[in-house]
């Protein structure tokens, strides 16, 4: 009777949790969806799309992990990660709503309205509106050393 219990509890609270969160749109060409751990597996033309105060977060790649109930995704295979006019061209994406961060590896490629930035991983967070390049860093072409932060709001540079 207790595992029961137990069981009616956890599942109210994940309910009530994620039904006054803005669930994210998914699509892909196959999915599997496990509803104890709250993970889809996607695979093939995947899109994501998170909702940030009313802006949504694109995310598109090949294969992904989201968790629905914490609003994670963990992506790889030639990633389009995109918020408003600035977007990310990577090899991997982990995104973590609890932290407001997106963070993407390999092969990065950063551009808004104002700069182009290319570099080994990178971190956005769309809380602060700052975004970090690190490692072979180039900004519109010329290499950088160090690393850089890049408010996306002023377009002020840091290095």
């Amino acid at each position: 009777m207790k595992k029961v219990f137990l069981l009616i509890l956890l599942v109210l609270s994940v309910f009530t949790s994620t039904c006054f969160a803005k669930q994210p749109v998914i699509t892909s060409d196959t999915r599997t969806f496990n509803p104890m751990t709250g993970i889809y597996e996607l695979t093939g033309n995947v899109h994501v799309e998170l909702e940030n105060h009313g802006q949504p977060i694109l995310i598109e790649g090949q294969h992904a992990k989201v968790h629905l109930y914490t609003l994670e995704v963990h992506a790889d295979n030639n990633i389009s990660l995109a918020f408003g006019n600035m977007s990310f061209l990577c090899d991997r994406v982990d995104v973590y709503n609890s932290d407001s961060t997106a963070y993407v590896s390999g092969n990065c490629n950063f551009s808004d309205s104002r700069i182009k930035a290319n570099s080994d991983k990178g971190s956005y967070c769309w809380k602060t509106k700052i975004a970090v390049f690190s490692g072979n860093v180039k900004l519109n072409g010329a290499p950088v050393v160090g690393d850089v932060k890049y408010n996306v709001e002023t377009g002020q540079i840091d290095k």
